[in-house]
Order: structure tokens, then C-alpha cells, then sequence
């Protein structure tokens, strides 16, 4: 009886022989080497150093429209302030994101639109916009330039700033030069468009005539380039006439471009590089030897022999 148990044994049920135990137990050495790999793979390893650029940055942009009356002045077709209209729609159209906001002014200043990624509500303010949005009459940049810093200051200034200043140049005060200084301060270039030609033309009152001085002498209105051009020298910033077409987004990204330059070597800073890699990718190979270590041989197709009935 013991010999045909031990007989059964070793040929095992049906002629199967049972799997060899040394191919159904795994080798434990892969899994502990696989658990010590990943454990310092999450100690994320580092040594050695490397520069890291960090100057790249989301952008922030303000748009600056000037309403003032000489805006509708036709030296430029259709008139200056629809040609800018264009132009900010055409940049709109390029825009991937960044947040963007517009002031309108004249004699005084407003924000029209807070600074958001959504440019449908910005497009419907720049169709309607015109000079009687703001009564007072003038170019005051000096309020338009402290709309700007409280616009930019409620933000958390970890953006590329940039207020795009659309105007004629006509301005006659000189205190808005502070201002400017505080928007250098707060990395915030300007990028200045002056709508307009140096021989200047007739401003349409409306009524089928031309705007008049009180002494009834036809007011002849012409690009004024010193105050924007002096406005994006303090900023850092660029200025451009637009008498012909401008490419407002190679404007913006020509200015990051200048922003790089200048921010190259600030703004770099020395990382140790992470190796866990190194690690990693060894433990998950360690790992998977265990796993197929794990599976038991599967039994061979073997041939089964009937015998012939008596």
C-alpha cells in the first residue's frame, strides 16, 4: 500500500507529474531588490546641479484705447480708432490664454473690461466703443496710466506684463511720467501704437462738418509720437506708428523676446537634478522577474492511451 502511494506520488493523477517546486517558488532576492530600488526611487535622489531658466512665464495685457475725439480723424482708413479696433482683433485672434484687459480714455480714464482669458466679452466692448463713451474731452495719460497700476496690482505678479497704449499722442500734461516709473517697478512694458500721420488731418464732428477751436478755426489733428515714444523708453517697452498695418502679436512676442535678454542671467537659478530614474526603472524590471517567478509551470499536453474494451 505504501509503495503504490509512494508510486502515485511520484507519477502523480493521471500520469501528471506535479510542477517542480523550485519553478513554483519565487526567488525572494528579486523581490527585496525590487522594494529597495523603488524605496529610494521615492527618496527622489539628486546630485549634481544644473541651471534652470524660470523667466518663462503666463502673460498679462492691458489694453490702453484712447477715445478721445481726434481718434476719429481719417488720415488713416477707415478712421484711427476703427484701424486700431482691427488691430486688437486681429491680435485677439492669436492669443492663446493670456489674460487681457482694456481702458478706454480721454480726459479721464476707466477700466472697460478686468483682465480674463475671455475674449468674447472683450470683442463686444471694442464694437461699441467711441469718443462718447467719455465726455471729457483731452488725452489724460496720466489717469490711464494709474488705471493700469491698480489693474496690474490686483494680480499676483508672477506674469509677463504688458499694457498696449493705442493712441494719437496728444497729450498736454507731463505728470504721467511717475506713473510710469511705478509700471517699470511692477515689470510692466509698454508697447506704444501711434495711429496717425505726421501731416495730420480734419476731425469729423458728426454733422457733416470738421471739429472747431472756439475762435472758429478748423482743428487740424496730427501724430504726436514724443509722449508714447518716451512711455515705452522708461517701460523698456516698444514704440510703433501704425499709418500702415501693424502686427500687434510680433510686437508682444519681439518684446518678451527684448524681456529675455535683459532677464537672462536674474533669472536663472542652480537645481540638483533628480535621479530617481535611475532607481526606478531597475526596482519595476526586479519587480516583474518576481511576478513571472510567481506563475507555476503550466503541465505539458501529454497522449492518452485507451485500451480496448474486452
Amino acid at each position: 500500500m505504501k509503495g503504490s502511494q509512494a508510486q502515485w506520488a511520484t507519477a502523480g493523477f493521471g500520469g501528471i507529474k506535479p510542477a517542480s517546486r523550485s519553478k513554483v517558488s519565487p526567488p525572494k532576492i528579486f523581490l527585496c531588490i525590487a522594494l529597495s530600488l523603488m524605496v529610494v526611487a521615492i527618496a527622489r535622489p539628486r546630485w549634481g546641479t544644473e541651471k534652470q531658466v524660470t523667466f518663462e512665464r503666463s502673460r498679462e495685457v492691458i489694453i490702453a484705447m484712447d477715445l478721445s475725439k481726434s481718434m476719429l480723424a481719417e488720415d488713416i482708413k477707415p478712421n484711427r480708432l476703427e484701424r486700431a479696433k482691427l488691430v486688437v482683433e486681429g491680435m485677439l485672434e492669436s492669443l492663446q490664454g493670456e489674460s487681457v484687459g482694456l481702458i478706454v480714455f480721454a480726459g479721464s480714464a476707466f477700466l472697460q473690461s478686468p483682465m480674463s482669458p475671455d475674449y468674447q466679452i472683450l470683442r463686444g466692448f471694442l464694437k461699441d466703443i467711441n469718443p462718447s463713451y467719455i465726455p471729457q474731452g483731452g488725452t489724460d495719460f496720466e489717469q490711464m496710466l494709474s488705471t493700469a497700476l491698480d489693474s496690474f496690482e490686483q494680480s499676483d505678479g508672477m506674469a509677463d506684463r504688458f499694457l498696449i497704449v493705442i493712441s494719437d499722442g496728444e497729450s498736454l500734461d507731463s505728470g504721467w511720467e511717475e506713473n510710469a516709473r511705478k509700471l517699470k517697478e511692477e515689470n510692466v512694458q509698454a508697447i506704444c501704437l501711434g495711429f496717425g500721420t505726421r501731416e495730420g488731418s480734419f476731425i469729423p464732428d458728426g454733422n457733416g462738418g470738421y471739429q472747431k477751436t472756439p475762435e472758429g478755426a478748423v482743428v487740424l489733428s496730427k501724430l504726436e509720437p514724443k509722449t508714447l515714444q518716451k512711455l515705452a523708453q522708461i517701460t523698456g517697452g516698444i514704440y510703433r506708428e501704425a499709418s500702415v498695418w501693424v502686427d500687434l502679436p510680433a510686437l508682444v512676442e519681439e518684446t518678451v523676446e527684448r524681456g529675455k535678454a535683459s532677464l537672462n542671467e536674474r533669472e536663472r537659478e542652480v537645481a540638483e537634478i533628480e535621479r530617481y530614474h535611475y532607481f526606478l526603472a531597475p526596482g519595476l524590471l526586479a519587480l516583474l522577474i518576481s511576478i513571472y517567478w510567481e506563475f507555476p509551470a503550466l503541465p505539458k499536453p501529454r497522449t492518452i492511451k485507451t485500451k480496448a474494451a474486452a
